[in-house]
């Protein structure tokens, strides 16, 4: 199916392919709280941040000692130029994303669990707005895959 120019590392595959789930992931939390089941819908998503943490975590990790990306663009057949700016892109979206994630989880446990008055008042608007920024990081890093090990 798709042959690659360079074999990437082991770490790399099982995040990608983690990140290609997770828009899937998402939604299936969401879907809980379209059924009302929202004890149910709070865990998946807090359970989905923390892994979500975890995964970049390692990801960072591995890139730096891997030699950084740099190191990776020096076996791809794609535009450094390119690469990069995407890769700023990339990288904007998914800390926008990822700060608001945990302002949407950390506003309904303090309504929900301390009986505060949560820090957002527009839960569901803002939960789409990360399901959206999290499933465009999600694309942009797949894409940046490809260019890198398979392009």
């Amino acid at each position: 199916m798709f042959e690659f120019t360079t074999q990437p590392p082991l770490y790399m595959n099982v995040i990608t392919i983690y990140f290609m789930m997770l828009p899937f992931l998402m939604a299936s939390a969401i879907y809980m709280a379209i059924k009302k089941k929202f004890t149910l819908h709070y865990k998946m998503q807090l359970s989905i941040f923390i892994i979500t943490l975890i995964v970049v975590v390692i990801f960072e990790v591995g890139v730096r000692l891997s030699g950084g990306f740099s190191a990776f663009m020096q076996t791809s057949n794609a535009n450094m130029t390119y690469m990069t700016l995407f890769l700023v892109v990339h990288i904007l979206v998914a800390l926008v994303s990822v700060v608001l994630y945990f302002l949407v989880i950390y506003s309904a446990y303090r309504e929900v669990k301390l009986h505060k008055e949560p820090l957002i008042h527009n839960h569901k608007f803002l939960g789409r707005l990360v399901f959206l920024g999290m499933s465009i990081t999600s694309i942009m890093g797949t894409t940046i895959y490809y260019f890198l090990f398979i392009y």
